[in-house]
């Protein structure tokens, strides 16, 4: 996907999306625009707090129990895992094991591991593994189709 970005010095911000076919993608970016954002209930610290989807680096599943993990936090999240694979999969996660849905976009680097697996870093330093059985569909994710296009 191409991102093309002018600075205007007056007049309302305005976003034009161009697309061939309306997808899960093309839909979550309208609805990020349109502010359409649905937040993530989580609890922390015996507080509860709504998440943006956008500062969560990944989500796993210990027993039963779904955590979102941040920056520098980590919160326990009511919804499943295959929830909110489902319903945020068009904004960038991707299940990348049994237990665990990556951000994409808060990967820093990947690193191919022996038996088809991947490691990815995320933006706070920590190591998450890819499965093999998820490696090849996040590189065609990488080189910029997804598991739909294949059909």
């Amino acid at each position: 996907m191409k991102l093309t970005m002018h600075k205007i010095s007056q007049g309302e911000d305005e976003v034009i999306i161009k697309y061939q076919v309306m997808n899960e993608q093309v839909k979550a970016i309208a609805g990020m625009v349109q502010g359409v954002g649905q937040k993530i209930c989580a609890v922390a610290e015996g507080t509860t707090m709504m998440l943006l989807p956008e500062s969560i680096l990944y989500l796993e599943s210990v027993d039963g129990v779904t955590y979102a993990y941040l920056e520098d936090q980590v919160c326990r999240v009511e919804s499943s895992l295959f929830e909110l694979a489902l319903f945020y999969g068009g904004r960038g996660f991707f299940r990348c094991s049994k237990s665990m849905i990556l951000n994409l976009y808060k990967i820093s680097f990947l690193k191919s591991e022996p038996g088809n697996r991947i490691r990815a870093t995320m933006e706070n330093g920590e190591q998450v593994m890819i499965s093999r059985r998820y490696a090849k569909e996040l590189r065609q994710i990488l080189k910029g189709g997804s598991k739909e296009d294949e059909e």
